[in-house]
C-alpha cells in the first residue's frame, strides 16, 4: 500500500509541475559531477539550486567548497522535479529516465558530452555559459584557460618527451585520446599507453607496465587513505622497486574538463624538467 501511495503522489507530481517559461533560468539542476563543476564556475549567485552529491565530496570535485547552501541530488526523478527547474544540465550519461521525464514535461534540458579534448572543454563551457545566459563570463574563462595553456607548453617547448604512463586502481590506463592524455600530452610527455595499443581507456597488467618502462609512473589515487583491492594493483612492490620515477596524482584532478585540471600539467611539468633532457 505504501509503494502506491508514492506511485500515485508522484504521478500527480509530474501533472503538478508547470511548464517553465523562456529566459535566462533562474533555478538550475545539475546532475553530474562535471557539469556541476562547470555550472558552479559560470553561473551567477543564486542561481543555482542543486547539483549532485559527488559535487561536495572533496575526493570527488576540485570544487567542493562552492557547493555549500545547495541541495544535493543523486539524478532521481523525485528529487529534481520538486525544485521547479528551469534549467537541468546534465551529461549524457546522467540517469535517462529522469532526463526523459524532464523532456516531457518541457523541462529544458542540456546534455553535453564528457570532454577528451581541450576543444571539447571550450564547447562545454560555452554551451553552460549560453544557457545560464551568462556568455561572457565563459568566454572569460575561456581566455584564462589559453593564456595558460600556452605558457605551460612553452616550458617544455623543444625539450625531449620522455614517456610516462598513466596508472590507475584496477591496472587502468589512459591513453591520449583522453583527456587525462591531453594534459599528459601538455605537460611534454609522450603517452606509454600507444605502446600497448591503447588510445583510449584500457587495462595494462603488471608485467606488461614493466616490460613498457616508462620513464615516469602516474599514479592516479582517489584517496590517499582509501585502502582497496583495486588499488592494490598501483602498490605492486616490482613497480615500487623497478620504477624509476612515480608521480601520485588525486584521479579528481583529470576526472572532468574543467581548467582547474590544468593544476595537475604545472606538477608534472616539474617533474619533467628534473629528468634527463630536462633543464632546472
Amino acid at each position: 500500500m505504501g509503494h502506491a501511495l508514492r506511485l500515485a503522489a508522484f504521478l500527480l507530481l509530474l501533472v503538478a509541475v508547470p511548464v517553465q517559461a523562456e529566459g535566462v533560468p533562474k533555478r538550475v539542476v545539475s546532475m553530474n559531477l562535471c557539469t556541476d563543476q562547470l555550472v558552479l564556475l559560470l553561473a551567477d549567485p543564486g542561481q543555482v539550486v542543486s547539483v549532485s552529491y559527488l559535487a561536495a565530496r572533496p575526493e570527488d570535485s576540485l570544487l567542493a567548497e562552492r557547493t555549500a547552501g545547495l541541495m544535493l541530488n543523486h539524478g532521481q526523478t523525485e528529487e529534481v522535479l520538486p525544485l521547479r527547474p528551469d534549467l537541468v544540465v546534465a551529461g549524457i550519461y546522467t540517469t535517462r529516465f529522469t532526463v526523459q521525464v524532464l523532456q516531457r514535461r518541457n523541462v529544458p534540458v542540456l546534455d553535453l558530452s564528457p570532454a577528451e579534448t581541450f576543444d571539447d572543454v571550450r564547447a562545454n563551457i560555452r554551451a553552460v555559459a549560453t544557457a545560464l545566459g551568462t556568455q561572457e563570463r565563459g568566454e572569460a574563462l575561456i581566455r584564462q584557460m589559453d593564456r595558460r595553456i600556452a605558457a605551460l607548453a612553452a616550458r617544455v617547448e623543444g625539450l625531449e618527451r620522455p614517456r610516462a604512463l598513466i596508472y590507475r586502481a584496477g591496472g587502468f590506463t589512459l591513453g591520449r585520446d583522453t583527456f587525462a592524455g591531453a594534459l599528459l600530452d601538455l605537460a611534454g610527455y609522450q603517452n606509454a599507453a600507444a605502446d600497448y595499443g591503447i588510445t583510449g581507456w584500457g587495462a595494462v597488467p603488471v608485467e606488461a607496465v614493466l616490460q613498457l618502462k616508462p620513464d615516469l609512473l602516474v599514479v592516479g589515487v582517489y584517496r590517499e587513505d582509501a585502502a582497496s583491492l583495486a588499488r592494490d594493483v598501483t602498490e605492486h612492490p616490482a613497480l615500487r622497486h623497478r620504477m624509476p620515477r612515480i608521480e601520485t596524482v588525486p584521479t579528481r584532478q583529470w576526472a572532468c574538463g574543467i581548467p582547474a585540471a590544468l593544476d595537475i600539467v604545472e606538477g608534472l611539468i616539474d617533474r619533467r624538467l628534473g629528468m634527463p633532457g630536462g633543464t632546472s
